[in-house]
């Protein structure tokens, strides 16, 4: 440690406080909202660095061998209290932090040492330096990452993970706060610098190893439920096919008896609910699609279409639907009367988060989708290509 008055000593623990608290803020889930939260994080770190210098000046020799260990225990201790995620999480978010911590006593304390005569004032502006480079990076690159990855994460992250980390955590804190004589020295500058990018590697590949776990977790999960899904999808089609459905609308319209099936049961919903519905289609029998794959984004279509149609409370109600196929692209369309009155932008990334599913199935055909809305009517397009799913 390079000393320095009690004022110094109470700006290095609020830049500590500022870069550990920072860092699990950053990444955290709140348990309280986010502006009630700052306020108890800005309330607490600058409680914690007033007792921290307060220990500094009482008894110098004590806080120099344990303050670097205390500060995990108090500020880690408040950070999980303050957050909604799960506890392993918030273990490695408090890791996370201390380790960055860790790095900044190491290049503010040894760089000082080496390149500028041990000045007070160029270890906190290395210091000040290296903390706004870790938070930028963090704001940038990582937050994103985690944020995207934090149901992933909680899924899988379990004790031995919080084992692994916490050791980590301890090598890193050694490497910075050990008390010894910290002679200057290449050899042990660069010591301890190898083992904090051993550590900081070790972090890394444990976030990484759990994401993609996480990941992978979530992936079955959803590769179990859409299995369970096209199976009812089966049995569904099954019964219609089996079954003498009481349609009023029995003419035929088109020549592929699934997509007939499904026009006519939809026309006939439609017709109960005073919906003027217009059908054209051109699909031939041997169409390279799945039967469940094209069930599932005409009902998905037309469920959507009638339940805005129904909720809009609007007289002419109207929708128009036209699928045709040409040679290898099965294109689909349907117009729908009754939009919602949102923006554009809005209106289709509303539209996409409800049609995941449909975005899937276009994905696996090589297709491209579109939701838009134009003259007050909402328009879905889709274009399916079928030419090589139906080589395989």
């Amino acid at each position: 440690m390079l000393g320095g008055s009690v004022w110094i000593a109470l700006l290095r623990h609020i830049m500590g406080a500022a870069l550990m608290m920072g860092v699990f803020f950053l990444l955290d889930r709140p348990r309280y909202s986010t502006k009630k939260t700052a306020v108890y994080y800005c309330m607490f770190g600058v409680f914690a660095a007033a007792v921290f210098g307060a220990w500094y000046l009482v008894d110098f020799a004590v806080f120099v061998r344990c303050s670097g260990f205390a500060a995990i225990i108090v500020i880690g201790t408040f950070c999980t209290l303050m957050s909604a995620d799960f506890l392993y999480l918030s273990i490695y978010k408090v890791t996370l932090g201390f380790y960055l911590l860790s790095v900044t006593v190491f290049l503010g304390v040894d760089g000082s040492r080496l390149c500028f005569g041990s000045s007070l004032w160029a270890d906190l502006a290395l210091r000040a330096a290296a903390e706004t480079l870790m938070l930028l990076f963090i704001i940038i690159t990582v937050r994103p990452r985690f944020q995207a990855g934090r149901d992933f994460l909680n899924a899988v992250m379990d004790l031995p993970s919080a084992i692994t980390l916490v050791f980590m955590l301890m090598i890193a804190g050694v490497g910075a706060y050990w008390p010894d004589a910290h002679e200057l020295s290449i050899n042990r500058v660069v010591r301890v610098a190898v083992m904090l990018v051993m550590t900081g590697i070790v972090q890394w590949t444990t976030f990484r190893m759990y994401f993609y776990r996480g990941k992978e977790y979530y992936c079955r999960m959803e590769k179990e439920l859409m299995e369970i899904n096209e199976q009812l999808l089966r049995r569904q089609l099954k019964l219609m096919k089996a079954e003498d459905l009481d349609v009023r609308n029995t003419g035929r319209i088109c020549g592929n008896d699934t997509v007939n099936k499904i026009l006519s049961v939809y026309r006939t919903i439609a017709d109960e609910e005073n919906i003027r519905i217009v059908v054209r289609a051109d699909v031939g029998e041997n169409l390279a699609i799945r039967e469940f794959d094209i069930a599932a984004i005409l009902v998905s279509v037309f469920e959507n279409a009638i339940y805005e149609c129904c909720s809009a409370g609007e007289e002419i109600k109207r929708i128009n639907m036209v699928i045709q196929q040409n040679k290898n692209k099965v294109v689909l369309l349907c117009q729908n009367t009754c939009a919602p009155t949102l923006e554009r932008e809005e209106y289709a990334k509303h539209w996409k988060d409800k049609a995941e599913s449909i975005q899937k199935l276009v994905q696996y055909y090589n297709g491209e989708i579109e939701f838009s809305i134009e003259n007050r009517m909402h328009v879905s397009r889709i274009l399916l290509d079928v030419s090589a799913r139906g080589r395989q």
